[in-house]
């Protein structure tokens, strides 16, 4: 299963009416024919909500329309139909402009990953002092039924300073706040400034990885790979904060998909799921997505989080946040944060 989620949840109203899809190249068109009329990605969107393929909906497509534009509303429609249609089988041709490159050999398979590797240990070391925001915006199903209701929007103020992140809350829902992020309750991730790069790369996790196929991300030729880290090397740690702040703890295995710059060998995109989680422990399930970009500080690009979906479900509570960073700059001694966007630099 791919770990993609939706960068928005919408919720549609669907009626009668709804255009039928039942090919991977007429959704491919009907998305394609979205990109220069406005309003009408939504739409399609719920078009593509009721729609029954007769083929499977493979992510290296959905990556594509993604590249080239596709919303977040018809990528969060993309992906249901994506999950709907995984066991079935897939085009016997692929989508117009979509047929992909050969695979690399096996000897220019682990080159590329000794290479990414490579940078991706020392990556938070490479990194300079800088200061930046981050934004949390929220959602919880406590039905367990996907129908999510807006939970309080979190700004907090992260500091990354002698290669050490922390993070201090701003504003809950646009109002100042004193209380930490715990008090504050919700999903709160950490560690996307190099410590899930470490888990993956690092030759101590015995990680297993392999080919998987090649994408457009960012209108930049990928590579992706599936990886897997054992359980036993305790890739990923569940902190579950109850009422009262009492706090239960569990390891888990971690798999996913790691997403390579073809150029540059660096680390664009990271989609991983916990596995083998302990079955007495209250969360079934955490996914993540993360994604990289270049940012300016000090006149200089450094790769950095753009922004990252988490999602954990425990029983019938599920919860949703999709992150933001930006306003990124140098810390000096006199820095202070303010709030405002800083774009990623366009390559």
């Amino acid at each position: 299963m791919r770990l993609r989620a939706a960068l928005f949840v919408v919720m549609f109203c669907l009626g009668a009416g709804a255009e039928e899809f039942t090919t991977v190249n007429s959704v491919v068109a009907a998305v394609r024919a979205t990109f220069h009329k406005k309003g009408k990605d939504v739409e399609l969107a719920a078009s593509l909500y009721q729609a029954k393929l007769s083929e499977c909906l493979q992510d290296r497509v959905i990556e594509i329309l993604e590249s080239e534009g596709a919303s977040p509303q018809i990528l969060g429609a993309l992906q249901r139909l994506r999950d709907a249609s995984h066991s079935l089988p897939p085009p016997s041709e692929p989508p117009p402009g979509m047929a992909p490159p050969p695979p690399p050999s096996s000897v220019e398979e682990h080159q590329i990953w000794r290479a990414t590797r490579s940078q991706a240990v020392d990556y938070t070391q490479s990194l300079p002092d800088f200061l930046c925001l981050e934004t949390v915006h929220r959602w919880r199903d406590l039905g367990g039924h996907e129908n999510w209701q807006a939970s309080p929007t979190v700004v907090a103020n992260l500091s990354f300073v002698e290669h050490q992140e922390q993070y201090k809350l701003a504003t809950v829902d646009g109002k100042p706040s004193s209380k930490s992020l715990l008090e504050v309750g919700g999903t709160i991730s950490q560690g996307e400034f190099g410590t899930l790069l470490r888990v993956i790369f690092d030759p101590p996790s015995e990680t297993d990885y392999r080919w998987d196929h090649w994408t457009m991300l960012r209108k930049r030729p990928t590579a992706v790979f599936f990886y897997r880290v054992p359980a036993a090397h305790h890739p990923n740690h569940l902190v579950l904060t109850g009422e009262g702040g009492k706090q239960v703890r569990a390891d888990a295995g971690q798999r996913g998909y790691v997403y390579i710059d073809r150029e540059t060998n660096r680390v664009t995109r990271i989609a991983e799921e916990a596995e083998d989680i302990p079955a007495d422990f209250p969360v079934q399930r955490s996914s993540a997505v993360l994604d990289y970009d270049y940012f300016d500080i000090g006149g200089e690009p450094f790769l950095l989080p753009l922004r990252a979906e988490i999602r954990l479900d425990a029983g019938q509570q599920q919860s949703l946040n999709s992150v933001e960073f930006s306003n990124y700059r140098k810390f000096t001694s006199a820095s202070s944060l303010t709030f405002g966007d800083t774009a990623p630099i366009k390559k």
